[in-house]
């Protein structure tokens, strides 16, 4: 079982939702933290709370910075490594989406996502990866989505921009199996945040109704999932019976997908 308590721990995109709750169920275990995000108000607001609930812990690094900026993120890593004496854990959650549908989608923002979710991980990753090879081991957390095991309508630059990021992911598992460095792929559904709040919304289409988990629910699943160091976690119902039918009963998986696309579709749009 793999221990918490000590480890060094840098969380992106830690503000809010699933970053600020999973820095406080790993705060509540003792482990040393960096958090980043960009907004640097809220940033702080968080470390602050996680201070004064855990008064007897290590108080955290607090960095505000933009994941998908390369320079930004070398200043991020240099700043925890001489704070912290080192990462052991490395948390890519920072994310942004567009909702609504793809043709309406600019390009513009199509990138944006992409710069995020997808590049704003792959900076963060080799700026820690060197950190990690130093002392021979390593975890490296890629919170994904369930729109990564097949893009949900309306989603599509995002569940673009999780699909990249899970085939890093594994490419990178395989790379670096022999070096102590492991990766986790967390494939959360819809989660409590303020992640719809904050997306940009195009039109075309009608935001789901849910369920949504609640974002410390995904925070303690992931904890357990690091102290079991499982390879992959995918969370809720909906995301099992997803990865389940996918490969028995793909054509099912594209006809509730298409079911889904017509009933959130906005029909003065269609």
């Amino acid at each position: 079982m793999a221990k918490i308590e000590g480890s060094r721990v840098l969380i992106t995109g830690a503000s809010s939702g699933i970053g600020r709750a999973t820095a406080f169920e790993l705060a509540k275990r003792g482990a040393i933290l960096a958090v980043t995000a960009r907004r640097s108000k809220t940033l702080r607001k968080v470390s602050d709370e996680i201070k004064d609930a855990f008064p007897e812990a290590q108080a955290p690094l607090s960095i505000p910075s933009d994941v998908s900026d390369r320079e930004d993120v070398t200043r991020l890593v240099k700043r925890c490594v001489g704070y912290l004496g080192g990462i052991d854990i490395l948390i890519n959650n920072a994310g942004i989406g567009v909702y609504g549908n793809a043709e309406m989608t600019t390009l513009e923002d199509f990138r944006s996502v992409m710069e995020v979710n997808f590049f704003g991980s792959v900076n963060c990753i080799l700026e820690v990866l060197p950190c990690m090879k130093e002392i021979g081991k390593g975890l490296i957390i890629n919170i994904a989505s369930v729109a990564a095991m097949h893009g949900i309508p309306y989603m599509g630059a995002y569940s673009a921009s999780k699909a990249a990021l899970v085939a890093l992911s594994q490419s990178l598992r395989a790379e670096l199996a022999k070096s102590g460095i492991s990766m986790m792929i967390v494939y959360p559904g819809y989660t409590q945040t303020d992640f719809f709040k904050n997306e940009k919304k195009v039109d075309g289409a009608r935001r789901p109704a849910g369920p949504y988990a609640p974002a410390r629910k995904v925070a303690r699943s992931i904890i357990k999932a690091i102290e079991s160091e499982r390879p992959d976690l995918v969370l809720s119902l909906g995301g099992k019976a997803l990865k389940f039918s996918q490969s028995l009963m793909p054509r099912l998986v594209e006809r509730t997908m298409q079911r889904i696309a017509y009933k959130l579709a906005d029909k003065k749009e269609a």
